[in-house]
Parts: C-alpha cells; structure tokens; sequence
C-alpha cells in the first residue's frame, strides 16, 4: 500500500490494482482502496481524478473530429475561467478546488462530452498528462515559448535569468514569479543562466526531473521520448530530482537527490531508475570571472599540477602522493581542455587515469630521481 502513496493521477492509471478495482467489483480489492483512503487522506483527490479520467476514457473509443477539437478548447478555455467553478458545491462548500482537481475535473468532462477514446489517451499520457499535471500543480500561467526553428532561441526572463530554448523544445513560464519560487516546466532541452536570489529557488520540471537551483548556470537535456534525461552543471551547484521524490521533499521528508557541483553531470535511467553522475565531457574553468590560471607548467611538481586543474574545474584527482613525489613535469597546456592536458600530464609521467563518476583516479609506478 505505501507505494501507492506517492503516485501521480496518471501513475494510478496505469497501475493493473487500481485499473481492476475500477473494472471489477470485488471485496478485497474495494477494501484495499477504502484502507488506502483512509491511511492516505491526502492522495484521495488524486485517487478520485483518476477514478473519473479512467471511467470516461475506458468508455469511450470514438476518435474526435477537427469540429470536436475546437469545440473542446473551447470547454477547457470556458471552464478554467476565473469564476467558472462558482456553481459547484464542493467549491462552495471548500471555497476552492485544488489545481489537479480543477483540471482533471474539466478533462473528465471534455473527454466524455467530445469521445476522445482511451488508446488515444494510452499513447500520449507519458506526454500531455505528466505536462499538465506540472502546470495544474506549480499553477504556473499560460506563458509558453515553443522553438521551431532550427536555431536556438533566446529569452530573457523576468527576475533577469536568461533561459536559451533549443529546437524542437519548448517552455512554460510565469510572467512575473510567485514570492517564493521561480518554477520553469521544460519540454526538450534547455539552457539556463539563473539570478541568484536564495530567497527564490528557481526549479526546473522536466520529463520526470525536477532540478532546483538558487544561481548558477546549467543545462536540462529531457526531450519527452527519451529515456535519459539529463542535466549539465557549468557553474553553481544544483539538486536534481525525481519527480516523485521532489515531491516527499516538499512535505518535509528527506529524499533522495543527486547534487551537482560545475562541470557535473548525472542522467536518469527510467527503466532501472537510478542516476548515473559523471564529469561533463568538456569541463570549463571555474575561476572567478576576469581571473585566468596559468598551465604553462615549467619544471614544476605534478602535485601542483593536480591541484591547479582541481582548483579550476572544481573536480577531485586522486593519486598516491607518495609514488608520484618525484615527478616533475614541463608542458605548456593553456590551449587544451582537462582530458586532453590529463592525458598529455600522464603520457609524461607514465600514468594512466580512469573517471569514476565524478572522480578522477591517476595510477602511475611513480618517476625515478
């Protein structure tokens, strides 16, 4: 049962248990999910969403005309109008509807009306409904930026990040942010300097990731139909997510999240579900702006030489201090990115290194006096 406690409307609805109790009325099963209502009071508005978005689907076959689609935006734009719920008596009775609700409700509605049929709805969930789940749930307004062309494009946005949209992907966004967070859902791949503000984390939502930042800049790469999402970190540090264990965080529990420092990476595998975190393939120089490191290395120790690429890349070279202490080495290496000054610095000394997610391991016999 307690898995069940975190699942999404769309997650029920793929579930074979919740997809039974609904087919078929059976006593064990019936009583299962009146346990969980009470054991899970909170997830009962979710639990019924999806009762209702499954009936009306599972029903219903017919595939809508060009006529039908106009006419259900026009029901989705009627019905989430400020003012269009006044008649209900739950709304009377609560004062509101929670986001999810509102829209699942009006969906339910729409789809029974207009026909739209349950294997149309199985193809696209892993699409429309995780995406609209996202903005029923960050009640972010209608604000998206869609990019098809064939060049990336460049927005900037209201609290003075700059977000760069890349082809084929698209946004959604507030014009002006909540007070207490700055919320982007990303469809594709996107590439965001983010203002500092530690009073207004700035999240990002995207295919089952939810990366949290204050400022920094970094890239989200999770195109809906692919399997890996990932995220790049070139400054700052960032928390990634997933989706389901974003959410027990914000009820206070502690989670589990993969933190990014510059020049990391981590992508999540959704069959195994685990993340795999490495160095990003070209590291940057994380200097202070307007600073510059010398790798002019003249004569000098390859100890000092591990400590200025680790000063400047922000990532960890492990080696045994005690076997390379006579190693000295002459190379001028401002030109080349890590790997390549890794592997000339190894090629001089006799070395070898391996990458061990965000660690670089030297192995060497050492340098004779």
């Amino acid at each position: 049962m307690e898995k069940y406690c975190l699942f999404t409307v769309d997650e029920f609805i793929r579930d074979d248990h919740f997809r039974a109790w609904i087919l078929a009325s059976h006593p064990e099963v019936d009583r299962f999910w009146l346990d969980f209502q009470t054991r899970y009071p909170e997830r009962k508005a979710f639990l019924m969403a999806a009762r209702v978005l499954f009936i009306s689907l599972h029903e219903l076959q017919a595939i809508p005309t060009d006529a039908q689609g106009r006419r259900m935006w026009a029901v989705i734009n009627e019905s989430t109008t400020p003012g269009a719920y006044t008649g209900r008596r739950e709304e009377m009775r609560t004062g509101t509807l929670c986001p999810i609700w509102r829209w699942l409700s009006v969906a339910a509605v729409v789809l029974a009306t207009l026909g739209l049929g349950w294997f149309i709805f199985q193809k696209n969930i892993g699409k429309s409904a995780f995406r609209a789940g996202q903005i029923a749930e960050s009640a972010l307004p209608a604000i998206e930026r869609k990019n098809s062309t064939d060049l990336p494009q460049y927005f900037l946005l209201s609290d003075g990040s700059r977000l760069i949209v890349y082809p084929g992907s698209q946004v959604s966004y507030a014009s002006s942010f909540k007070a207490d967070t700055r919320e982007i859902i990303l469809s594709g791949k996107g590439y965001f300097e983010v203002t500092a503000d530690e009073t207004k984390p700035f999240i990002v939502y995207a295919n089952q990731l939810v990366t949290k930042v204050v400022g920094t800049s970094f890239i989200v790469d999770a195109f809906v139909e692919s399997t890996s999402p990932r995220v790049e970190v070139h400054t700052g540090k960032v928390k990634v997510f997933t989706l389901e264990k974003f959410r027990a965080a914000q009820r206070g529990r502690l989670e589990e999240m993969v933190l990014l420092t510059a020049n990391q990476q981590t992508s999540y595998n959704a069959t195994k579900k685990n993340f795999t975190t490495s160095p990003i393939p070209i590291p940057n120089t994380t200097n202070a702006q307007g600073t510059r490191r010398d790798f002019n290395f003249q004569n000098v120790a390859v100890a000092h030489v591990f400590k200025t690429l680790e000063e400047s890349y922000g990532v960890t070279i492990e080696y045994n201090q005690q076997a390379l202490k006579n190693c000295n080495i002459t190379a001028p290496l401002d030109i080349e990115p890590l790997f390549r000054q890794l592997d000339i610095v190894c090629q001089t000394i006799g070395a070898t290194y391996e990458v061990f997610e965000t660690r670089i391991v030297v192995s060497g016999p050492g340098c004779d006096l």
